[in-house]
Formats: C-alpha cells, structure tokens, sequence
C-alpha cells in the first residue's frame, strides 16, 4: 500500500514546493516578486515552437490572472515574460531577426519609427547565441521601463509604455511569434 502511494505522496509534495506548472521539462513557479516589491502570478506557460522544433518555454506573470488582451496590452501594471530556452543552441542573428518580425508584424510604421532606437538597444541584449538552460527574464516596472536580464544578470532597461506595449504584442498581438505560445501565455 505504502508503495503505491508514494508516488502520489511525491509528486504532491513537489507540487507544493512552488512550481505551479512543468512545460517541456522546465519548471515555473506560481508567483514571483519583481523588484518594486509586487507579487505577480503565472498567467500562462506554452511552448515557442519553430518549424516542429521547442526553442523555449515562455512564461507570462501578471498581477492577477487574465485571458483579455486587451486589457493586458493596456494595463499600467507589471508584468513579467519568462523564456527558458530548451534548444541546444539558437544563432544571435536568428534571435535579433525573430524580434524584428515581432515587431514589424504587429506594429505601425509610424510606431516602428518612435521606438526604433529602443528596438536596437533591445537586440543589443541578443548579442550571444541562446543555449539551451539559458533563461532571459523581461519584468516590466511601471515608470522604469522593461528590465531584460539572462540568466539573473541585468543587461539593461529600456523606458517607455510605447516600447512595453510593442514588446507584449511580440507574444500577445494579432500576429505572434506562435500561436499556442499565445494560448499557453494566456491560460487557455
């Protein structure tokens, strides 16, 4: 009887331990602290998938859970993308040339152009190829602007709700980067 309980003993105890969710072997936690102090909650948890291939978990906190884009895309509250990168490697170049997709495929010309200094500071933080167990955080702190860190040393922090809101609809625009990333991200 022992024996067979311990495995349904184990995996209860695991889940308590705070991982809310386990995608493609990456293990998130249920709630987070950014660095202003506030308490964000997973949203949602899918896979980035390219061509059949899992390049990484992607991993949406928000301060309470929602599945309305358009309140998320509006909110002036933080939030947090996790990308846990499950691929064995990914070539700079092919990650600087994803966000630029992300961006034109979702924005205006005109928005293209106000941010466009940003977007380059941006691909400035892709400047190495992504390897598997790498993880790169965006926390999002209103006021301060989207902090992007790898593997929990800050690269740099780019200001503005213009640029906050062109970075979230890389993932939850009309045209994302995957579309049962955008699902998973959204808790459907």
């Amino acid at each position: 009887m022992i024996k067979k309980l311990f495995p349904f003993i184990f995996f209860s105890l695991l889940a308590q331990a705070g991982h809310a969710a386990e995608l493609g072997g990456v293990f998130v936690e249920d709630e987070i602290t950014v660095e202003n102090g506030e308490k964000l909650i997973l949203n949602g948890i899918g896979l980035r998938e390219k061509f059949w291939v899992d390049v990484y978990v992607g991993s949406l906190y928000l301060p309470e859970k929602t599945s309305n884009v358009a309140d998320i895309l509006s909110s002036q509250k933080a939030w947090r993308i996790q990308m846990d990168f499950v691929y064995e490697e990914v070539d700079k170049e092919k990650l600087v040339t994803a966000w630029r997709e992300g961006f034109n495929m979702n924005q205006e010309k005109e928005v293209i152009q106000a941010i466009s200094e940003r977007m380059n500071q941006f691909y400035a933080f892709f400047s190495e190829n992504a390897v598997e167990k790498d993880q790169f955080i965006i926390d999002y702190i209103p006021a301060k602007g989207a902090t992007v860190s790898k593997n929990r040393k800050v690269l740099g922090t780019i200001p503005g709700t213009d640029f906050k809101k062109a970075l979230l609809e890389i993932w939850l625009g009309n045209f994302p980067a995957d579309d049962d990333l955008k699902r998973g991200m959204l808790g459907l």
